[in-house]
């Protein structure tokens, strides 16, 4: 049978499409502007515009490969994530200011999530993409479909306060208190599927929005081109700490129920 996901590809794969996320919401809200995203850069606007969108496409598929152990994905990830570093270091190079403090951060997060995707288990995940898994039963399905809706939600009501929306309209300041409708429908998923391993599924699910919110929470703070002042940076600070600290207590938990068996 298939081998496992591991919970490291999960995560990876849930922050791409979160990130695809805000580059299909931005171009909604606003298209592509007249000025360019980044300014002092050797890039036109229009080729800064259409690497953006190149690249949420491009973590979409990624993100579906790597849920469903295809080892393009893994290499697909590769290419485009150094070529993400090649641009990061030459605008870090061309600009003053806050890129020049992304770098380290980015290279890192790189480097780290190649770690987790080319480690033992997530080889032996890769590697089985072609033996057959179990199908899941009618309830188990529901409560998968019931467990997507409620993180897709999460997701929409923080996207308000990640991509500064609320800074231009202020009537969605609160949007990401709205989250806490999401918490009932997984339970009700949880219920409906009736499938071990709660306690790992909900500190994925926690880990990778922790994660997102931080990074971006990141950029945001030292970017000299993002909204700094507003309330929406104080919210993304709170919400990153928040779900870090959901997401460790949930791997504790984790961990101490193994370590009783």
């Amino acid at each position: 049978m298939r081998r496992p996901r591991p919970a490291s590809v999960t995560v990876i794969a849930y922050m791409l499409f979160m990130n695809m996320g805000d580059t299909i919401t931005n171009f909604l809200l606003f298209g592509r502007l007249p000025e360019a995203p980044l300014t002092g850069t050797f890039l036109s606007g229009s080729v800064q515009w259409q690497l953006l969108e190149a690249g949420g496409y491009a973590d979409f598929f990624i993100a579906a490969g790597l849920l469903c152990a295809q080892r393009w994905a893994r290499l697909a990830y590769v290419i485009v994530g150094t070529l993400s570093m090649a641009y990061i270091i030459a605008i870090a190079s061309q600009t003053q200011g806050g890129h020049a403090m992304q770098l380290p951060f980015a290279v890192l997060a790189f480097a780290t999530f190649l770690y987790l995707l080319y480690r033992e288990d997530a080889r032996l995940y890769f590697a089985s993409a072609k033996l057959p898994r179990p199908s899941p039963g009618g309830r188990r399905r529901i409560g998968a479909c019931l467990y997507i809706i409620a993180a897709v939600y999460a997701y929409w009501c923080f996207n308000a306060i990640v991509l500064g929306i609320t800074e231009i309209y202020p009537a969605s300041l609160h949007r990401d208190k709205l989250v806490f409708i999401a918490l009932p429908v997984i339970l009700i998923a949880e219920w409906v599927g009736n499938t071990p391993g709660r306690l790992a599924r909900a500190s994925i699910l926690s880990t990778a929005f922790a994660l997102y919110l931080a990074q971006m929470f990141f950029y945001k703070y030292t970017s000299p081109y993002a909204a700094q002042m507003g309330p929406s940076l104080w919210q993304l600070r709170n919400w990153s700490i928040g779900m870090a600290g959901i997401a460790l207590a949930l791997h504790y938990l984790q961990w101490s129920r193994g370590a009783r068996k």
